[in-house]
């Protein structure tokens, strides 16, 4: 009796845990009455989340009733739902006006037909502690593979690549504002830590994708949405992080919501410290973001800026093996090299409603980088006796050099959208003109007022944009055209090279076509196929071969057809499921690269330059699927896979008589995959398990099997437990403290690789009122 007793309270208590009712509903655009696809449905009771499907429609189980749904959507103002039980009811999501020029004018839709993901911000929650952007993207998206240099996947510099290609081919936006330094063309997101908890969403576009501002869209685009001001209520949000590798963030936000004379304003401040994995690779950084903005009848003015300074140790060396073998904890480089660099940005936006179908929005902005950046080493000096000048001893010196540079960046964009009353018909349309200047140094420490390299930089663009889509039946046919004229002028260290020298001036003229079609095959089904081309100019560095301007690299850099433009042809063909409880996105890539530039040229040992070479035929090719299947209301499934092949036609170094063909290019795997397994244990509580595989890769071209990266399969966990409005979480990552690496360069006779992080933990607790 008492067996029967305890089992049926057991059942009582573990049926009451997940006693809940159902609200079914459908989500429209307000003033078209158009359905949403994709919109985001959450209980506020539970945090449970659903999209809608084809149809528009949803169901959600939620405690009870009466029940709060938050339903968002991309370009909509986000809106609070009071459910009291009503069946089949209807949700209409007034438009985002400030956001639906500006954003949906360089992002894809649900019927766009290019390859792509929008990750909102209740999925970039899920995951956040605290880590760079580019840590988000690896986890939420396909075909990325990131690395950080000091080993702890969260904060200090790191880079990532897509289908393979490095950053410097990713064009990255804040509403469309380019991130990416124009002259170099990465990205540094160390340089503003915390940027993810300031994000309403990103979307990532693989492959040429739609038309946007900035660098070459190559491997593909990353957009990212500045936090939502247009929301209801106002809030204060803390969040507390500490973990593994003595790293510990603070951080605090403000919204007002929209007050009653229409303004809104949203703020974080952000502090993180961390040791790092490695020796001497720790990182002290602070960053502020700000946003403000108007809602008038027909106007939206919106000011945003953000301002972040690092302090990194150190740690971009590759270690050979064998030192990693004995200690994994190895920095080659001196304790000694500190940085101290910063990023900023600045942007005014205006967005003009005429009417329903007409609409403009314009924005400038000023974005700037600069700081130190040094490198110091042992050298030894030789003691001469004074009488017959032979060697007497030998003395060891410190020396260190410092590059400081210095980035301003002025731009101004505008874009315009026009649909017809029954919006089968949309035209786009956009301008953008940016100058960026650049002043690069060198100078021995500590003498700073005294460079002894001193070069100036600037490169000046000017692009625009026409896109257009035609709704007919189930098909939507989709055109877009890009013109990108770009002009770089280097100013020479006439001092330093030792003779005098005219402005280097080299012009680019890309045009950049898109076209494609979606179709529809039922409410829940659609396939697309998509061809576009984009070109690309060299960076500074592809031209030097190097980070100087020498007597060395001189003729080949006053050389305008040393290293040429690069250009991709990229054709996609994909298939979309959108049901309510599943969601699936597959496809195929043929990515066909001419001229793609290598550092294949002459090496100049005297000037430390590795000169760059346009590779003729080259090609990457796949199949990518991304899945999201929420199989019962306390399990859920998704993930992403990547199968890819790539290889270069022929491959000719100057420094070897040697031909090579039908070689891999340098780290790009066959598989990479992610899948996370979530199981709602009880209302508030929450377990995750992720997987992540990455297959072995080669560390330089000619595929010599002794320069190989080795694959990897890490498994993380993640803990969630929410205490009403507060939550806390603890990531449990490398559970199998697995010795891996997903970066590499050959040292010597063997291979060097970044060391990634092993077993770690961090905890995050969220405060909100």
């Amino acid at each position: 009796m008492q067996k029967l007793v305890l089992t049926l309270w057991v059942f009582l208590i573990f049926n009451s845990a997940f006693a809940q009712e159902v609200a079914e509903g459908v989500v429209k655009d307000a003033e078209t009455g158009a359905l949403l696809v994709g919109a985001t449905v959450v209980a506020n009771q539970t945090g449970d989340g659903t999209l809608t499907d084809a149809e528009g429609s949803f169901k959600i189980e939620v405690e009870s009733i009466p029940a709060e749904l938050k339903i968002s959507y991309v370009g909509y103002q986000t809106q609070i739902y009071n459910w009291k039980g009503e069946s089949n009811f209807e949700v209409n999501l007034a438009p985002q006006q400030m956001e639906e020029v500006i954003i949906k004018g360089i992002r894809g839709t649900e019927r766009t037909p290019v390859t792509q993901k929008t990750v909102s911000k209740k999925e970039i929650e899920e995951i956040y502690i605290g880590q760079d952007a580019l840590f988000l993207a690896e986890r939420l998206t396909p075909s990325i593979v990131a690395y950080s240099e000091s080993g702890t996947n969260y904060t200090n510099y790191g880079q990532m690549r897509l289908r393979g290609i490095d950053q410097t081919r990713i064009n990255i936006t804040l509403d469309g504002v380019p991130l990416n330094d124009m002259i170099d063309q990465g990205v540094f997101f160390s340089n503003f830590t915390d940027f993810g908890n300031s994000v309403e969403s990103f979307q990532v576009q693989r492959g040429v994708g739609t038309s946007t501002n900035g660098t070459a869209s190559y491997a593909g685009s990353i957009n990212y949405e500045s936090i939502e001001l247009n929301r209801p209520e106002p809030s204060v949000e803390l969040q507390l992080n500490s973990g593994s590798f003595n790293t510990w963030r603070g951080s605090a936000e403000v919204h007002t919501g929209r007050m009653d004379n229409d303004f809104a304003f949203y703020s974080r401040i952000s502090m993180i410290h961390s040791d790092g994995y490695k020796y001497h690779s720790g990182t002290d950084s602070y960053s502020f973001f700000f946003s403000g903005a108007h809602f008038g009848e027909k106007d939206v003015f919106k000011l945003t800026g953000f301002k972040g300074q690092s302090q990194n140790e150190l740690a971009y060396l590759p270690v050979a093996e064998s030192i990693i073998q004995d200690d994994p904890r190895t920095n080659p480089l001196s304790p000694n090299d500190v940085d101290d660099f910063g990023q900023w940005m600045l942007k005014l936006e205006h967005t003009h409603i005429f009417n329903n179908q007409l609409s403009i929005a314009s924005t400038a902005y000023y974005g700037g980088a600069g700081g130190s950046f040094p490198f110091g080493y042992d050298t030894q000096d030789i003691l001469y006796t004074g009488d017959t000048n032979d060697p007497a001893d030998t003395v060891s010196r410190f020396t260190q050099i410092n590059y400081p540079l210095q980035n301003d960046h002025f731009g101004i964009l505008s874009n315009i959208s026009w649909n017809s009353r029954d919006e089968s018909l949309t035209l786009n349309g956009g301008v953008h003109a940016y100058t960026f200047h650049r002043n690069n140094q060198e100078q021995i420490v500590p003498d700073y007022n005294n460079p002894y390299y001193d070069e100036s930089s600037r490169k000046d663009e000017i692009s625009a944009f026409v896109k257009t889509s035609y709704q007919a039946g189930g098909f939507n046919f989709y055109g877009d055209l890009q013109m990108r004229s770009v002009k770089m002028t280097i100013e020479p260290d006439e001092a330093y090279l030792g003779f005098p020298s005219d402005d280097i001036v080299w012009d680019w003229f890309f045009l950049n076509p898109r076209v494609g079609v979606n179709y529809q095959l039922n409410t829940e089904n659609s396939v697309y196929a998509s061809f576009g081309r984009s070109g690309r100019e060299p960076t500074k560095v592809d031209i030097f071969g190097g980070f100087q301007l020498t007597a060395d690299n001189y003729p080949f850099v006053t050389d305008q057809n040393s290293v040429q433009p690069e250009f991709v042809n990229d054709l996609e063909i994909g298939y979309r499921l959108q049901k309510s409880n599943l969601r699936i996105l597959a496809n195929f890539f043929y990515m066909g690269f001419d001229n793609e530039i290598a550092p294949i040229g002459e090496t100049v040992v005297e000037g430390f330059v590795q000169l760059r070479k346009n590779v003729p035929e080259s090609y990457r090719t796949g199949l990518e699927i991304d899945w999201d299947w929420n199989a019962m209301s306390w399990l859920s499934f998704r993930g992403n896979l990547t199968y890819m092949d790539s290889e270069i036609a022929t491959y000719a170094p100057d420094d070897e008589q040697t031909v090579y063909e039908n070689v891999t290019p340098v780290l790009s795997p066959e598989w990479i995959g992610n899948g996370t397994l979530a199981f709602r244990v009880t209302r508030d509580l929450t377990i995750d398990v992720t997987g992540r595989l990455v297959s072995e890769s080669f560390l330089e071209p000619t595929n010599d099997p002794s320069f190989v990266m080795p694959g990897f399969f890490v498994l993380d966990s993640r803990i969630s437990y929410q205490m009403g409005k507060h939550s806390f979480s603890l990531a449990l990552n490398n559970l199998t403290d697995e010795l891996y690496y997903t970066y590499g360069v050959p040292v010597g006779n063997e291979p060097g690789y970044l060391v990634q992080p092993p077993f770690n933990i961090f905890g995050t607790l969220i405060v909100r009122f």
